[in-house]
């Protein structure tokens, strides 16, 4: 079976995790790959168990950028097609939940590539509205101010916060649900007050969402929108 290694000098006892179809053994420093192997042999029903899962979900939120195919946008799929005219433009349909894309005939590149291109442009640009209003409405109601926020364009996660205050959101934000928005600006809010997951960091995040803890469990099965 396919996996990857990493020894850690804080680690004691040898660990599995299977993340977005990956397998990743962590291990304490000076354990055998004999030793690794072993383990991963005795793990082999957890492993593919969790795989299978995995691949279900990924199937089901899948992100399809072809003719007919789909793009998800505040929690809900719209349909995605594309045609020739005499300039290039992304519109959203709304009495057909659909965007459309419109290529200017005088395009000599691949379509899907310009097509893919496009809609990043258009889906920064609704980000750059939509999710500063969010953050604006997150800082009035939290009183946590970054000292700079910004869009940002990443594919392993939702948001950053640095340790010199800057807040940053990645664009893709805007294809979840209203309220898993709020819940992923919130928590990087909250790491203004604590850089780190520790127990202050879970306090201040419970007193904004209560069940914080459940709405990052969800954040999970939309990993697969990170990274189209």
């Amino acid at each position: 079976m396919k996996y990857s290694l990493a020894y850690s000098p804080r680690r004691k006892t040898l660990g599995l995790q299977v993340k977005r179809g990956e397998v990743i053994v962590r291990a304490p420093v000076g354990v055998s790959e004999r030793q690794v192997e072993a383990f991963v042999r005795s793990r082999r029903s957890w492993i593919e168990r969790h795989l299978s899962e995995q691949q279900q979900v990924r199937e089901q939120y899948e992100v399809r950028i072809c003719q007919q195919g789909r793009v998800p946008l505040a929690g809900q799929w719209l349909r995605l097609n594309w045609y020739s005219g005499a300039s290039t433009e992304v519109e959203r349909v709304d009495a057909e939940q659909a965007l459309q894309v419109r290529l200017s005939r005088r395009i000599r590149r691949p379509e899907l590539e310009v097509v893919r291109e496009q809609l990043y442009r258009w889906f920064r640009e609704q980000a750059e509205t939509e999710l500063t209003q969010r953050l604006e409405a997150c800082v009035a109601e939290t009183g946590l101010a970054p000292a700079r926020s910004y869009i940002g364009h990443w594919r392993g996660r939702w948001g950053q916060c640095s340790s010199t205050g800057e807040v940053g959101l990645n664009w893709r934000l805007i294809q979840l649900p209203l309220r898993l928005q709020d819940y992923v600006i919130v928590h990087e809010l909250c790491h203004l007050r604590h850089m780190n997951h520790g127990k202050g960091f879970h306090r201040l995040m419970a007193r904004h969402f209560p069940d914080h803890r459940q709405l990052a469990k969800q954040m999970t099965v939309y990993s697969a929108w990170l990274e189209w």
